[in-house]
């Protein structure tokens, strides 16, 4: 028997418990970005992810003589079967912990022996496969099967034994629906199969759907082999897109979800805790997508050896510029424009110390950072420092927008608002946005505002284009752009840490008791949350802090429209306040209602009150929480056209946000 796949390649053995071994921790990482033109496949930048990967696990204490890194055009079947089969496995000892990763196309193929329950077999597709189906020529041989992988990964479990530990990550897919484009999906809709065998087979799934389906994961319960946990870019039905960075650099977005939380985690993170926060991740960089995690979820990260983030950062060396790098970049959220304070070793509260200097963040990689120094200071002293973030920059904000229009007149009314603003930059490759004309059936034209994902956000009847519809679609555009700005901040704090879970209502009443209820519990074969349209829930909020702490609640929509559900309609801010270890039922029931996709709650928690409802009437009228400053600031275009790469301050205010995604379905 064989373990079937999720997204491209799930396998997966459930392993109740594991002890903790003092095994090597060893990587093999795979990428291939360039296929062959012959081939037929998009290029991807596949390459981008080993680095960020590898830069990920050095930080985690994996050593880099214990990472295989193989990529482009060495990537033939032929060599990653001998590099996981032979050169991976032989080198394996009892006790190992090891991290397999692969960043490329994928692809479905033919069943052949019939245990699948879609009929296809999922694959990996090595450099040297092509993607058309020719008959007798190209019937997907030098793809990598799902059979062939769960034999290799079990072999691998069984090297490493019960106190061993396997991490798979595929940041790859096989199919998927179209969309407007706009960035690299990594996969084809396009199965390795003869047109006579899909027709068949599409027949024959919609005629026999319910009555063929099983679960076909297996959950093996054999003792002498490894745990393991397993995460895949997106679910089975879906494309998995490619994600640009502040810099415009281009990753596969699990990678780079995947590296920016690893280092973060703390020793007593679950890779449930983990894929939580991956998911968030993704349901801002990838909103399409729907990101899958199999196996032994509630272990700890990395077979509990994790090595934790400091709370500081260290000078690394200096530059021919006079300029010093630290041990900090972009995936620790150090992004170009924030500002460091440089303080003496064992500083441990910087509100009340003063720093020798600081300095701002002039170019960010991925775990470390170039910094030129308000003033100079010798290497030897600032070697003895400790640097903290003092302002955290989010990046310069850009946006790619795709123009395609087929009236001149109409092209030339958007070029002339776009040129003053700054933040637009029209880009087909990379478009975040859209903006087109269509004629549907014999109707009148008309021009749209889309996003990659085909969600409409104005639109306007061809004939009535003035430079006042063009200001209007600018203004769609600025909302949407709050709201990805809004989506990616995060800020934690020690002191007040508030948290939530969602309370589905199978009834018509209400709760009125923390004591017993059950919250939203994610898929086992999935690690994903859902709620179906028409479902009713409430709202649990717990302090895990030390101090009282004022809340408020956001709700980021698929469409991605922004509603404040707390404080709700008569209730005052200062009435949402909670204390430390309390559990507050929010008595009010929320309805799940489409748009479906990916939907994502933000707690923001602060020392004193917080209501987003009055941040647009009271503004100038009042002392503002920062957090309500920024939320007016950033609903205007102008806050994206002069800001460049100016860090996000909150000051001295305790602020904390702790988020939630869910999935909203059908019924």
């Amino acid at each position: 028997m064989k373990i079937s796949l999720i997204c491209l390649a799930l396998f997966y053995i459930l392993i109740p418990t594991y002890t903790i071994s003092q095994g090597t921790k060893k990587a093999l990482l795979i990428g291939i970005g360039k296929y062959p033109s012959s081939g037929g496949w998009s290029s991807l930048n596949s390459v981008n992810d080993l680095q960020i990967i590898n830069d990920a696990l050095v930080t985690q204490g994996f050593l880099e003589a214990n990472i295989k890194i193989i990529k482009d055009e060495h990537c033939t079947k032929e060599n990653i079967i001998k590099a996981l089969k032979h050169d991976l496995l032989h080198s394996l000892q009892k006790g190992d912990l090891v991290y397999f990763h692969f960043s490329g196309h994928g692809q479905q193929k033919k069943d052949i022996n019939g245990d699948e329950i879609d009929g296809y077999d999922e694959c990996l597709v090595p450099y040297d496969s092509p993607k058309k189906f020719i008959q007798n020529t190209n019937e997907g041989n030098l793809l990598i099967t799902d059979d062939e992988l769960n034999e290799i990964v079990n072999n691998i479990r069984q090297q490493l034994g019960s106190e061993g530990h396997l991490i798979v990550a595929i940041d790859a897919c096989h199919s998927g629906t179209g969309t407007r484009g706009g960035g690299n999906a990594r996969g084809s809709a396009e199965p390795m199969a003869s047109p006579d065998y899909i027709k068949q087979l599409d027949s024959d799934i919609i005629k026999n759907e319910k009555s063929q389906f099983t679960e076909n994961i297996i959950k093996s319960t054999v003792s002498s082999r490894s745990s393991m946990v397993a995460f895949f870019g997106s679910s089975q039905n879906q494309l998995n897109y490619e994600m640009t960075d502040a810099q415009g650099k281009q990753y596969g977005s699990l990678s780079y979800s995947i590296s920016k939380h690893l280092i973060a985690s703390k020793k007593e993170d679950s890779y449930r805790a983990l894929f939580d926060k991956i998911k968030v991740e993704m349901n801002i960089i990838a909103p399409m997508q729907q990101p899958q995690a199999e196996g032994d979820l509630d272990a700890e990260i990395l077979n509990g050896k994790v090595l934790e983030s400091a709370t500081y950062f260290k000078v690394q060396s200096s530059t021919a510029e006079d300029n010093f790098v630290i041990d900090a970049g972009f995936l620790q959220g150090v992004n170009e424009g924030s500002i460091l304070g440089f303080y003496p070793i064992d500083t441990r509260n910087i509100e009340s110390a003063i720093p020798i200097t600081k300095g701002k963040v002039i170019k960010s990689m991925a775990t470390s950072a170039v910094v030129e120094l308000d003033s100079f200071i010798s290497l030897p002293l600032l070697a003895n420092t400790w640097i903290f973030l003092l302002e955290k920059s989010m990046g310069e904000i850009k946006i790619a927008v795709d123009l395609n229009i087929s009236s001149a007149e109409i092209n030339k009314l958007f070029n002339d608002k776009f040129k003053s603003l700054p933040y637009l930059q029209q880009n087909t490759s990379t478009a975040n946005l859209f903006i087109y004309d269509e004629q549907k059936n014999k109707e009148k034209k008309y021009i749209y505002l889309s996003t990659q994902d085909n969600c409409i956000l104005d639109s306007f009847m061809a004939e009535n284009a003035t430079e006042i519809q063009v200001n209007k679609m600018t203004k769609a555009i600025t909302r949407y752009l709050q709201c990805q700005f809004l989506k990616k901040i995060e800020i934690s704090n020690k002191d007040i840490q508030l948290e939530f879970k969602i309370i589905p209502i199978e009834t018509n009443s209400i709760l009125t008791d923390t004591s017993h209820f059950s919250p939203l519990q994610s898929d086992p074969l999935t690690g994903m949350a859902s709620l179906h349209e028409g479902q009713e829930f409430q709202i649990v909020i717990s302090n895990k802090g030390i101090k009282p702490a004022y809340f408020t609640l956001l709700d980021f929509q698929p469409d991605h429209i922004i509603n404040i559900l707390l404080p709700y309609e008569n209730q005052t801010a200062e009435e949402m306040r909670i204390l430390p270890g309390q559990n507050k039922l929010i008595p009010i029931k929320y309805k799940v209602w489409p748009p479906y996709g990916n939907e994502l709650f933000k707690l923001i928690a602060s020392s004193r009150p917080l209501d987003l409802r009055t941040a647009y009437s009271t503004r100038g009228s009042h002392n503002p929480n920062p957090f309500e400053k920024l939320f007016v600031e950033t609903a205007s275009s102008d806050y994206y056209s002069t800001r460049g790469s100016k860090a996000v301050s909150f000051g001295e205010m305790d602020l904390n946000i702790y988020n939630v995604s869910y999935l909203i379905t059908k019924k």
